[in-house]
């Protein structure tokens, strides 16, 4: 199936959506050799990870095209980097789905989700006490703030963060939200929360 969603949202920052429909031959053909990756697939045992990697690097490699070739490598925190630092990379994946954006001039954070009754059983672990009263017991509403806050997650990519005290949405019922890191040393980092419409999933880009 490909890309199904691409989009900008700032000259800089650009994001693409790809629905998983090929066979992993497939997307290991798609992707072919101007990736470069220091995680094996032999590293990765099941198969629907396996595929969900490769579409999430066939997704960042549309998105690199204009750029050239490219190696990713993580870092000593897990997240993910460019050889060439300038710029930011973050990918994402869900069943059947994956996603990639990149930031030319700094960090950024994507994050797609399916709607699951699950989600409910674990709002307490990540629900803010000013998020309560927006939320409710509303599973979309709920997987909107789980998945932003993943996003400022995987922005941040350094430390373990509280879900429930150190990272807080707002305006989540509008295309661009606000997104705040709260931490001890550096204090506070504001962030929007880009939500791309007509995606067959929940998305939100962090940046």
């Amino acid at each position: 199936m490909s890309i199904i969603k691409k989009g900008s949202i700032e000259p800089n920052i650009h994001f693409a959506i790809w629905e998983i429909s090929e066979n992993e031959n497939e997307l290991i053909q798609t992707l072919g050799s101007s990736v470069k990756d220091d995680e094996p697939l032999s590293e990765i045992k099941a198969e629907s990870r396996r595929m969900e990697s490769l579409a999430a690097r066939c997704a960042l490699q549309v998105l690199l095209e204009p750029y050239g070739d490219f190696e990713i490598y993580k870092d000593d925190f897990g997240k993910p980097h460019l050889r060439d630092e300038s710029i930011g990379l973050s990918i994402s994946h869900a069943k059947g789905y994956a996603a990639a954006a990149i930031n030319l001039t700094g960090a950024i954070g994507i994050d797609i989700e399916h709607e699951r009754d699950q989600v409910l059983k674990i709002a307490h672990k990540f629900v803010h006490s000013s998020e309560r009263v927006w939320v409710e017991q509303d599973i979309r509403k709920l997987t909107q703030v789980w998945s932003a806050k993943e996003a400022l997650y995987k922005l941040h990519g350094r430390t373990q963060l509280a879900f429930a005290e150190q990272l807080i949405t707002k305006n989540l019922d509008q295309e661009f939200g606000e997104g705040k890191i709260v931490e001890k040393r550096e204090g506070v980092s504001l962030y929007k929360l880009f939500q791309p419409k007509e995606t067959p999933l929940v998305t939100v880009i962090a940046y």
